[in-house]
């Protein structure tokens, strides 16, 4: 079971509710955190010192890690470098993490890095309060600090749903993966996806019999 199983289950929740996995893909990202610009501006320039408190790409790491927990792990999928202190290793299957979030967080189409500087703000604003900075925070912690960052009651909730956008759609969507097969993205292998044709399965699949052999009086559905 993860650690902090059941808070991290209410940030799962809270996911679920802005409706990530939907609209897990590039396009569906890429509006998000375009909405999120537009709240960014009115807030103003950040503070340096935060943006800058854990070493910004560790962090982004550590964020998406609290968004998908993984195993720990060295390397990404495409074989990026990890940050050893980024994952705090609370599940036995990759996560988001090991499936390149990073990398879609600085993808050009996204966007992310002109919001990187206020979201990270915002983050180490929350953190510090407990006593490090994020990416020094137990697990327990980091994810205490997401649910402050998404609840209804944060007025800048948006960015953080940005944020929190881009480990879904790296993990569910395979977003950054040029191969999106079981065997290429973890995501897929762990959700157990076979991934795109012809790679990902056969062309001429069947599972050789029919699906259904009802009828309705009128030949369609109600």
């Amino acid at each position: 079971m993860i650690a902090g199983g059941a808070e991290h289950g209410k940030l799962l929740a809270e996911c679920s509710r802005r409706d990530f996995v939907r609209r897990a893909s590039l396009l569906g990202l890429g509006l998000l955190v375009a909405e999120a610009l537009e709240v960014a501006r009115l807030m103003g320039a950040p503070e340096p010192a935060l943006a800058q408190a854990g070493g910004n790409d560790a962090t982004l790491q550590a964020f998406a890690d609290t968004m998908i927990p993984g195993r720990r792990a060295a390397t990404t999928d495409l074989g990026a470098a990890i940050d050893p202190s980024a994952i705090a290793g609370v599940d036995e299957l990759p996560g988001a993490v090991e499936a390149d979030a990073l990398a879609l967080f600085h993808h050009p189409e996204i966007g992310f890095d002109a919001l990187e500087p206020v979201f990270l703000t915002e983050l180490e604003s929350r953190s510090l309060p407990l006593g490090a900075n994020f990416l020094s925070l137990d697990f327990g912690h980091r994810v205490q600090v997401a649910l402050a960052g998404l609840d209804f009651s944060n007025s800048t909730r948006v960015v953080w749903e940005a944020a929190a956008a881009v480990p879904f759609t790296a993990f569910c969507a395979a977003a950054i993966n040029p191969n999106q097969t079981a065997a290429k993205a973890s995501g897929y292998r762990v959700m157990g996806l076979p991934g795109e044709a012809p790679n990902g399965y056969q062309r001429d699949f069947s599972y050789g019999r029919r699906l259904s052999r009802e009828r309705t009086t009128s030949g369609s559905l109600p």
